[in-house]
């Protein structure tokens, strides 16, 4: 049975110990609150809602040809919508300098229902034992126009990254698959890593069905080692993740982000 959903002044409490980050909502900790510079930042708390959803809508496509630029601000326009979550994952354990709204809240569940229609699954923010990060980077592509030849809208990670991996020996891709330890990050591109049993270390162990994890990067500040990197179901909502990089913009692994593969976007 699901354990109760904790409460804003539970989330708000003493630090606590990191641990399933990609977790339904009622098992995932929340990192310690840290008192935001901004006093004025309260999250956000409409008033619940019980959406029923009886089939599977079509996801709203732009019209325009996808680019690097419109996934970056799709990101950033859903980040936004979830009240600005950060978790700050520059040091261990980590925090997060913002709390935002989280998936099972007034009307986020169906905004996590809109993300599950790009993979042409019926369920929303409630479903919290789901876990919605690929399914938000799979809307994000859908959504911006990247047609499904050059990117495979999937709920599992690791299946659209073998899509393309395979998809790079066919002309023109539109994303390309590096190694991270090698490969500097701009915004537009996703940053991924293993996560659960999945022991992939190099780019030829990709393979459907592995667990894992990918964020959208969406600003990378070399010179101050740090870049934001916005993902869904991280600490159950669509937050921006502080990660550190070297001073050519590479991430660096952390022990919940062992970094795989930067998945290059060649989008103009």
């Amino acid at each position: 049975m699901q354990a109760a959903k904790p409460t804003r002044s539970v989330l708000l409490a003493a630090a606590v110990a990191f641990c399933a980050l990609l977790a339904g909502c009622a098992s995932s900790p929340m990192p310690s609150w840290k008192e935001p510079a901004d006093a004025a930042y309260a999250p956000v708390r409409p008033a619940p809602v019980e959406p029923t959803v009886s089939a599977v809508p079509a996801v709203a496509i732009s019209t325009a040809p996808p680019t690097r630029a419109a996934l970056v601000a799709a990101a950033r326009a859903e980040w936004d919508f979830f009240g600005n979550q950060q978790i700050d994952m520059r040091h261990d354990p980590f925090s997060a300098p913002r709390l935002g709204l989280l998936e099972d809240e007034g009307e986020a569940v169906q905004r996590v229902g809109e993300y599950w229609h790009a993979v042409g699954k019926n369920l929303t923010g409630a479903d919290c034992q789901q876990a919605w990060s690929a399914a938000f980077i799979s809307w994000l592509m859908v959504s911006s126009n990247v047609p499904p030849q050059d990117f495979a809208p999937n709920e599992t990670h690791f299946n659209y990254l073998s899509f393309l991996k395979e998809r790079e020996a066919r002309p023109s891709p539109q994303f390309v698959l590096r190694p991270a330890a090698s490969e500097p990050i701009a915004p537009g591109d996703l940053i991924c890593a293993p996560r659960g049993n999945n022991n992939a270390t190099t780019l030829d162990e990709i393979r459907p069905g592995l667990a894992g994890h990918c964020d959208m990067v969406v600003e990378v500040h070399a010179d101050q080692g740090w870049a934001g990197a916005i993902g869904g179901n991280v600490f159950n909502s669509v937050s921006e993740s502080l990660i550190p990089v070297d001073e050519q913009g590479r991430a660096q692994p952390i022990s919940q982000r062992p970094w795989l593969v930067v998945v290059k976007n060649l989008l103009p």
